[in-house]
């Protein structure tokens, strides 16, 4: 497998970085990498696979839990020096669409003295939206990061799974975070540090 060579791993790297950091430290917030000419595998989405290059290099790992790990291994080794390990020593956690949470429980939430040793889960969705959608979820966030309250509507996500991160952060500094994106190259985060509700739309 061949590097990708639409991509600047100085400056595209570096502006997705970016990216994610305002995110991240805006909840509810929705970014959107720009337009790319990369060819991800199936099973990771374009804005995941920016993510990764963002975020992981040769001192970082990861865990695939989509059924293509291979191909997405070998994809994120050629274009990130990163290593697949197991999901229990894992800094990053590539999860499918819908995934329920199942087989998450193994995931580093952090220690009382080293919180921020724990995994960040980067979660492919069908569609984020601000603008209401029928057939999704409408999270409502508050907390560090968002005047009052934030409120966002994500197809494709698995109420399991944050039922899951709900609990994983109930004893915040302690829990993990979660990186959302979708195959409109959107981006959004959901810190540990943050609260937040969710109710199905029909």
């Amino acid at each position: 497998m061949q590097p990708e060579l639409h991509y600047n791993t100085v400056f595209d790297a570096q502006q997705h970085f970016r990216l994610l950091l305002d995110s991240m430290s805006r909840p509810g917030k929705i970014n959107t990498f720009p337009s790319s000419n990369i060819l991800p595998p199936a099973g990771l989405n374009q804005a995941a696979a920016l993510t990764g290059f963002a975020l992981l290099n040769a001192d970082t790992n990861y865990h695939i839990t989509v059924q293509n790990s291979t191909d997405i291994a070998d994809y994120l080794l050629v274009n990130t020096a990163a290593q697949q390990v197991d999901i229990a020593v894992a800094d990053y956690i590539f999860l499918p669409e819908n995934h329920d949470g199942r087989g998450l429980h193994e995931a580093r939430v952090g220690t009382p003295v080293y919180p921020e040793d724990s995994a960040t889960l980067i979660a492919a969705a069908q569609v984020i939206s601000a603008v209401a959608m029928t057939d999704s979820l409408k999270i409502t966030m508050n907390g560090p990061g968002v005047n009052g309250e934030a409120t966002v509507w994500v197809k494709g996500i698995n109420p399991d799974l944050l039922n899951y991160l709900k609990e994983q952060n109930s004893e915040y500094p302690l829990g993990i975070d979660l990186i959302i994106t979708d195959g409109q190259n959107n981006v959004l985060c959901l810190p540990r540090s943050n609260r937040f509700t969710y109710t199905q739309t029909n």
